[in-house]
């Protein structure tokens, strides 16, 4: 039972960052917010900065989760790899006010739960995928799948960075779709590019 209360907090804070931001509510706020006092909030969480990691350990958890459940439905590696950064897509749209530069600044161990995720999950999911699509002749055989899945994490980090697409500026958003799409894009085959016509023009 505390762990489905805990749950509820957690995806209700998800749900006040994804429409505020990280950066502008204090503790205070938050709690009444969660309908908790200060005293039980800082009893739950200890503080903000503590709630603001087990919201982004929450979510990337709900998104290992949602990314096997797309995968059961999906045939081929190319579609997998373009689902995965559709995905991806969605929930940069879903959370237009996230502020990660904010995170990456005020919540050092949220933001290094990120790029703990990025390395250990995201990094062999791609290099996998890219690797069997090479096999089944659906991305160019001459790609080194490790060296383009490192080039890809890097190419989130220019989506998040804050000096090249200042957020009160740029639709992180549309930023994430112009940098992926063209480069997975010249990834892929003929037939490569022919299963993800679909997932292509949903991005």
């Amino acid at each position: 039972m505390e762990q489905v209360v805990l749950h509820q907090l957690l995806d209700k804070a998800n749900l006040l960052f994804r429409s505020v931001g990280l950066g502008l509510l204090h503790e205070e706020q938050i709690a009444v917010a969660l309908d908790l006092s200060l005293l039980a909030f800082r009893n739950q969480f200890g503080s903000k900065a503590e709630l603001v990691t087990q919201v982004i350990r929450r979510n990337l958890e709900r998104q290992r989760y949602e990314h096997d459940q797309l995968f059961g439905n999906l045939g081929t590696p190319v579609e997998c790899l373009l689902a995965l950064l559709h995905h991806s897509l969605h929930e940069l749209r879903r959370s237009p006010h996230y502020d990660y530069h904010v995170m990456r600044d005020q919540y050092p161990q949220a933001w290094n739960a990120i790029q703990d995720y990025l390395e250990q999950y995201s990094y062999p999911l791609l290099t996998r995928l890219l690797q069997e699509g090479i096999i089944e002749g659906q991305f160019r055989a001459d790609l080194n799948a490790p060296f383009i899945a490192r080039i890809m994490l890097a190419q989130f980090s220019l989506v998040v960075n804050e000096q090249l697409f200042p957020p009160d500026y740029n639709n992180l958003a549309d930023v994430y779709r112009n940098i992926f799409f063209y480069y997975v894009r010249g990834l892929c085959t003929e037939e490569g590019a022919r299963l993800a016509t679909t997932h292509f023009l949903r991005m």
